[in-house]
This record gives C-alpha cells, structure tokens and sequence, in this order.
C-alpha cells in the first residue's frame, strides 16, 4: 500500500506542467531522480546510491532552478522572489543531505524520499503551478 502512495507520488502527470516545454521537461526529469531512489529503496540499494542520488539532485537542481529563474524574470512573474527564496531553501536542503550523506550521518534514505514527496507536493504542485496560471493570465506563449 505504501508502495503504491510512493510511486503514485513520483508519477508525472500533465496536472504538474506549466506549459513549458523545457521547464516541463526538467520537472519530469526530477520525477525520474525520485523515482530511481524509491525503487532503489525497494530493492534494499537505496544506501548504495544515496550519495550518487544526491550529487545528481543538487546539480540538476541547480541547472534547472536557474531556467526556472531566469523564464521568472522574462516574463515579469510577481512571485519571484518569494519563489527564488523557495529554490534556495530547497537547494541548501539538498546540499545539507549531501554533506550528512558524504560524512556517513546520513544513511536511512526515507529521510531524502519523504524530501523528495515534500519538494513534489508543495513545490512543483503549488508553487511551480501558479507560474503557469501566471502565463495563462497574460496570455504569454512560451512553448
């Protein structure tokens, strides 16, 4: 039962887009890293590839945040800052993973999976959505 909430989670559907192609597709790729840590889980290899996981996280998240950002700024969304704010708490949670991985501290993986639901849920869900009703307002095409 647990499994399927879990996988349900990490499943892109077309209620997480944007309407950005290339952002879209980041956040699909996000959906892959998270779901490649629950089947690792679920193959008792979630600790083998803790570490690897979150060096991949925090550079995409890196890479993706500064599109995220910079399509923000071009097309004047007035939740910028806030959402920048919330790409930093989030980057800053991941590199702090990262570091308690790397030191041994870090070794029970439900910990970065309940991480990865929280980014999902309140993040992608909510936050990432209102720059897509944001662009549907003002009618900007940016596919």
């Amino acid at each position: 039962m647990a499994d399927s909430f879990v996988m349900t989670t990490f499943q892109w559907t077309a209620d997480y887009a944007v309407g950005v192609r290339q952002i879209d597709e980041e956040h699909q790729r996000l959906f892959a890293l998270a779901e490649e840590m629950h089947r690792a889980m679920l193959e008792g290899e979630g600790k083998a590839i803790l570490q690897a996981l979150l060096a991949g996280l925090v550079a995409y998240t890196s890479y993706h945040f500064a599109h995220e950002e910079q399509l923000m700024e071009r097309i004047g969304y007035p939740g910028y800052r806030e959402h920048r704010a919330q790409h930093e708490d989030l980057r800053s949670k991941a590199r702090e993973m990262q570091d308690r991985a790397s030191s041994g501290e870090l070794t029970i993986t439900v910990e970065v999976i309940q991480f990865l639901m929280e980014w999902v849920r309140k993040h992608i869900a909510s936050s990432d959505c209102r720059i897509a009703t944001h662009i549907k307002k003002s009618r900007r095409s940016l596919v």
